[in-house]
């Protein structure tokens, strides 16, 4: 597993004034907690930040170098939270979870669908019903995503949660929920309205 890198300084001070004083020097506070773990207030370079998300894949496992004094600490960390300014984007406080790499987390995995529609479905709707779900894994098995293939589908077939394994993941979720079906798309209908649509323009 990839390990990127961000540098983080502990901070003492806290409140509204210091956090602007902060960002106006480059830096962006932040706060970092976990199991076990104090909540501690830290801050890192607004610039850094910006070069390392561009990078960032959702539910990364950052290796944070902290600094508290003259003494450095190695943290395993994932990003919770970013609170951005509503108009310019601008991150203003990031939230960071402590993890330990040999306990089980829960991750949301975003759920994409990939293939295309055949035989009888394939002028069938596609109602995707879950967009994410949460897993239980370890740190280092956290899927980038979950794709589902639904060419193999056929009107009015769906695709369950229970339907979905992944080698040292376990779905949260119900296994009866449904995460995507193939409904009938009412076609009747569209074509009517095409067909109004050009009376209209002739």
């Amino acid at each position: 597993m990839e390990q990127i890198l961000l540098k983080a300084e502990k901070r003492n001070d806290k409140g509204k004034s210091i956090a602007r004083k902060l960002r106006k020097e480059g830096r962006i506070p932040a706060i970092l907690y976990g199991r076990d773990v104090d909540p501690l207030p830290i801050t890192v370079s607004a610039r850094e930040w910006e070069l390392l998300s561009r990078h960032v894949k959702r539910n990364a496992i950052l290796n944070m170098e902290l600094m508290a004094g003259e003494k450095a600490e190695s943290r395993s960390v994932m990003v919770k939270e970013i609170q951005r300014e509503f108009v310019r984007d601008k991150v203003l406080h990031i939230d960071f979870l402590q993890v330990s790499m040999e306990r089980l987390i829960e991750v949301e995995i975003s759920i994409h669908l990939i293939g295309e529609l055949t035989g009888t479905a394939k002028d069938g709707l596609v109602e995707q019903h879950l967009r994410s779900i949460r897993v239980e894994c370890l740190p280092t098995q956290i899927p980038e995503k979950i794709e589902i293939d639904i060419s193999e589908l056929g009107m009015g077939d769906s695709v369950h949660v229970g339907q979905i394994s992944i080698p040292g993941v376990k779905m949260v979720e119900g296994a009866d929920v449904a995460i995507v079906t193939i409904a009938h798309s009412g076609g009747g209908e569209k074509v009517a309205a095409v067909g109004e649509e050009a009376e209209k323009v002739e």
